[in-house]
């Protein structure tokens, strides 16, 4: 393979650069946070509102898995690279003298451990650990970081008990003043990350050159020719498998429609539709091939808002998730509540499978990749912010043991993990919020 071949090397056209996956053909990046001569280390969060319905989450013992317990059933293909991690709390998500708002502090504190400010203008909370991860990394990519979800951002007006609707609506903050708006529509997110369909504009103007671009394998067709005769079987085995996904997944998103009409996203004065599977899967699917092709290696993703009201009646629960997270220990509602955990836990389970299909190096994908999914509330009827439900899946990560439930002393702060997840990924502990060290 010749040198003038870098290991980030793109396939470029007219409006398009394609990133292409690790190659081992191509020569090694000198990229932070990668092992030598190895694929770079990914950190990805998935936040779930409301908390869970713990007894149907929780194994039964510590140690090793049995059989996991039925919300987490779906995950038994990565049961060898999973931990399930009780104990842990975000102390800052409680009052503390601030009277009710749980959800929007619960989301406001996840990834922050920073007690989130309740005055009428003024939001402030803390850096999250992704973007304390980004600062330290992201400059070896393109984009140090992603920000997704399917509901719409929002940063102003009151969601919660006189706090910022900004609170409730994402987990990601710059600084403690600068909170992160998602990006909700899969086909934007792919022009932005793939062509320049993304790029300024208005609406209109983004649907024009979306109209007028041809595909993308089309337009650097004849560029991936030619990279394909010069690498080895194997890497040539490994483009072409890229390449049939990447037109599998436009052939996708433009199926489910063009910009803001993607299947499942809400717009302001509609109520949620029942498409979340569809929505999310292709935000995660776009989301994979971005972390494939090290266009990013730092993301978040919020299947709800904290609070969400969203119903379920593809999965017979046509009530509102938030009304039914206030339990009051009825059994029937229980157990549509573990009906609506699973439903997301299995939305989890399609994206470690997409990122587990992907070798590179001497694993897959999903070996390089730290994925940490759970919510910043336990059990959403006692709105408390201890033990809360948190996994961890695929890149090993010292402190937790793969293949078990682990419980760590009551109230260990959740930054704790945090700051193991900073040595992974940066070679250092990074302490957000009320972080004591790494687990």
């Amino acid at each position: 393979m010749s040198a003038a071949f870098h290991r980030r090397a793109f396939l470029r056209g007219a409006g398009v650069a394609l990133a292409l996956p690790w190659l081992e053909s191509l020569a090694p990046r000198g990229a932070a946070a990668a092992p030598a001569g190895g694929p770079p280390r990914r950190l990805v969060f998935v936040y779930v509102p409301n908390g869970v319905h713990l007894p149907a989450w929780t194994p039964k013992t510590e140690g090793t898995f049995g059989a996991l317990p039925p919300t987490l059933a779906p995950l038994a293909p990565f049961a060898a690279r999973l931990t399930v991690v009780s104990g842990l709390a975000q102390q800052k998500a409680e009052a503390n003298g601030d009277g009710p708002g749980d959800h929007a502090r619960a989301a406001a504190t996840f990834l922050t451990g920073a007690q989130a400010r309740k005055a009428a203008g003024e939001i402030r909370a803390g850096r999250s650990i992704d973007q304390a991860v980004a600062a330290e990394i992201g400059a070896a990519t393109p984009f140090p970081s992603l920000e997704l979800g399917c509901d719409p951002s929002a940063v102003a007006g009151e969601c919660d008990s006189g706090y910022s609707c900004a609170y409730s609506s994402t987990v990601a903050w710059r600084t403690a003043t600068t909170p992160l708006p998602k990006e909700t529509d899969p086909r934007a997110l792919f022009d932005r990350l793939f062509t320049d369909a993304g790029g300024p504009g208005t609406p209109q103007e983004k649907a024009l050159r979306r109209r007028r671009r041809r595909r993308v394998l089309d337009v650097v067709a004849d560029e991936a020719r030619a990279l394909a005769a010069r690498l080895g079987a194997t890497d040539r085995r490994k483009l072409d498998e890229y390449l049939t996904g990447v037109e599998e997944l436009e052939a996708r998103l433009d199926r489910a429609g063009e910009g803001g009409a993607v299947a499942g996203l809400s717009r302001p004065g509609e109520a949620p539709r029942d498409d979340l599977a569809t929505h999310a899967g292709l935000l995660l699917a776009v989301l994979a091939t971005a972390l494939r092709t090290d266009r990013t290696r730092v993301a978040t993703v919020m299947l709800a808002n904290e609070g969400s009201g969203r119903s379920y009646p593809s999965i017979g629960v046509p009530e509102g998730h938030h009304g039914l997270s206030h339990h009051a220990g009825d059994a029937a509602v229980q157990e549509k509540l573990g009906k609506i955990d699973r439903y997301h836990v299995e939305i989890l389970a399609r994206f470690l499978a997409a990122l587990d299909a992907v070798p590179e190096g001497d694993g897959t994908l999903l070996s390089s990749t730290h994925v940490v999914y759970g919510s910043g509330i336990g059990d959403g009827n006692r709105h408390n912010h201890d033990e809360l439900p948190i996994l961890h899946v695929g890149a090993p990560l010292p402190g937790l043991r793969a293949g078990e439930h682990v419980r760590h002393p009551r109230r260990t702060p959740l930054g704790n993990l945090f700051a193991s997840l900073g040595v992974a990924m940066t070679g250092r502990p990074l302490l957000v919020g009320d972080a004591t060290g790494p687990l």
